[in-house]
């Protein structure tokens, strides 16, 4: 069920670097009832992973603009299930390339840049099609924009106290 039943997730569990860049920042389960089971909290991390790289977007957008494309790699990506959250969180068209890590490819590409192999970056345009692509779920999405903003004010909310729990764990733990 998207949003969890409204259930959220921040999925500090190691600090967190865009966009809070916080190294004491520790996850968090907010809304939890008992009307939910495991499969919301499953759910619930799934979600907070992407609303956490849609947080990334704002910043992003803030600095250059509107993305003409959003283009989903990774180990994520290979999960019909995540590209769609993507598409629904975000409320954008998105797209898997035929390679899922294609950080590998830009790599190759910039290596082959510097040694002056090609011209230009753009080559890598004929080298990745897209293999999927998900379109937004506008049930979804209507959940989904009741929820952000509720995810975002949360973090914010709870950065002195990421402080205090990382302080207590560093002496107790």
């Amino acid at each position: 069920n998207p949003g969890s039943d409204g259930l959220l997730f921040h999925p500090y569990l190691a600090g967190e670097r865009a966009p809070l860049w916080n190294a004491n920042a520790r996850g968090s389960f907010f809304g939890l009832g008992l009307h939910h089971k495991k499969e919301h909290l499953i759910r619930a991390v799934l979600e907070g992973i992407i609303y956490n790289l849609y947080t990334v977007l704002l910043a992003l957008k803030e600095l250059i603009g509107e993305p003409k494309k959003i283009q989903a790699t990774g180990g994520f990506a290979r999960s019909e299930l995540w590209r769609q959250m993507m598409a629904d969180i975000f409320h954008q068209d998105v797209y898997v390339p035929e390679s899922f890590e294609s950080s590998c490819l830009g790599a190759a590409i910039l290596g082959l840049y510097s040694l002056g192999e090609v011209d230009t970056l753009h080559v890598v345009s004929n080298m990745v099609g897209a293999n999927f692509y998900h379109e937004p779920n506008m049930k979804s999405v209507e959940k989904y924009k009741d929820l952000t903003p509720i995810y975002i004010r949360l973090a914010r909310h709870l950065e002195e106290e990421y402080e205090s729990i990382a302080a207590f764990q560093k002496k107790w733990v």
